[in-house]
């Protein structure tokens, strides 16, 4: 065979491979990147829900422990005058559980405007606290030990966000009242 002296375009087809190589791994970076960028958005969106849903159960218990302590609230009254926390159900801590008013449908308390919340309380029980008795030092302090009671409560907050994430979390809150 003789050996080919003719080499020209050999450059050409050499660079166009690289060319096409480096085309192909442009494009995988991309798709990694963008993928990476939704994952990272979505997560965003869930935490945000979630921290929404938690500051709902923080102001719940706030709100019983001011109803417990004596404040009033009217339906529709806003909480500690902020315009974007309302009470939505002035005796909401009466309520028992199997109430038919739920967080998504109708809360009890209600957070809107960057906060985006609901909020439903249910009264599980009244007893005594653990340890108290009415024959234990009976008298004691004027009351005795048997005048200590603790109310449960069960909170179910519901916080979402403008793209549609939402997120739940449901506790069972216990007040003692002084």
């Amino acid at each position: 065979m003789k050996p080919i002296n003719n080499e020209k375009g050999a450059v050409l087809v050499v660079a166009l491979i690289i060319v096409g190589l480096l085309a192909v791994i442009g494009t995988a970076v991309t798709m990694t990147t963008s993928i990476e960028l939704k994952i990272a958005r979505n997560e965003k969106v869930a935490q945000t829900a979630f921290h929404r849903a938690e500051g709902g159960r923080i102001l719940a218990g706030r709100v019983l422990r001011s109803l417990v302590g004596g404040t009033a609230y009217n339906d529709g009254d806003s909480f500690e005058g902020n315009a974007d926390i309302a009470v939505m159900d002035g005796d909401f801590e009466m309520e028992e559980i199997g109430d038919p008013d739920t967080a998504s449908d109708s809360p009890d308390v209600q957070m809107t405007g960057s906060l985006l919340a609901n909020v439903n309380v249910d009264k599980l029980d009244v007893s005594p606290l653990p340890g108290s008795s009415a024959e234990f030092a009976s008298g004691y302090e004027g009351v005795g030990k048997a005048g200590a009671v603790q109310i449960m409560y069960h909170i179910d907050s519901i916080g979402s966000t403008s793209s549609g994430a939402v997120s739940e979390v449901e506790v069972e809150y216990r007040i003692i009242p002084q």
